[in-house]
C-alpha cells in the first residue's frame, strides 16, 4: 500500500512540475509598399463550350469546396487546350452522404475557354474605364493625386 501511495505521489509531482509556459515577443516594423499592375490584355473567348468531369482526391476534399472547384477548372483547362480562364463556369456537383461527412463524388465544370492576348501597358482611356467600373474616383491606383 505504501508503494502505491509513493508511486502516486511521484506521478503527481511529475505532472505538476512538467508543465511550463513559453512566451515569445517580437517587434514588427511597417513597410510602406505599393504593388501596381498597369498591364492590360485582351480576353479572347472561344465559341466552343467545354465540359469536363473531375473526380477529387481525398487531399482535394480536405482542402474544401473552393479548392475542389479551382482544381476542376485547372484540370479542364489543361485537358482542353491550356486556356487561361473559363468564362462563366457552371458547376454540377455530385455528393454522397456518409454517417459522419459528405463526400464529393465528382464535379462537372462547363463553360467557354478564354485566353489572354496582346498584353500592353494600360492607357489613360483604359484607366478611366476601369475607374468608372470600380465606382468612380475612389480608385487610388488609377489616378495620381
Amino acid at each position: 500500500m505504501k508503494k502505491l501511495l509513493l508511486m502516486l505521489a511521484v506521478a503527481a509531482s511529475m505532472f505538476a512540475t512538467s508543465c511550463s509556459t513559453v512566451s515569445h515577443t517580437a517587434t514588427t516594423q511597417n513597410v510602406e509598399t505599393k504593388i501596381v499592375n498597369r498591364t492590360t490584355a485582351n480576353l479572347v473567348v472561344s465559341d466552343q463550350v467545354i465540359k469536363y468531369t473531375f473526380t477529387p482526391t481525398l487531399a482535394h476534399q480536405r482542402a474544401g469546396m473552393k479548392s475542389m472547384k479551382a482544381a476542376a477548372v485547372a484540370k479542364a483547362l489543361e485537358v482542353n487546350g491550356n486556356g487561361d480562364v473559363i468564362v462563366n463556369p457552371e458547376f454540377e456537383i455530385k455528393k454522397t452522404r456518409g454517417l459522419f461527412r459528405t463526400r464529393v463524388k465528382y464535379i462537372t465544370v462547363t463553360g467557354h475557354v478564354g485566353t489572354y492576348e496582346k498584353f500592353h501597358p494600360t492607357t489613360e482611356q483604359e484607366a478611366e474605364i476601369i475607374n468608372t467600373l470600380n465606382g468612380g474616383n475612389n480608385c487610388k491606383r488609377c489616378h495620381k493625386k
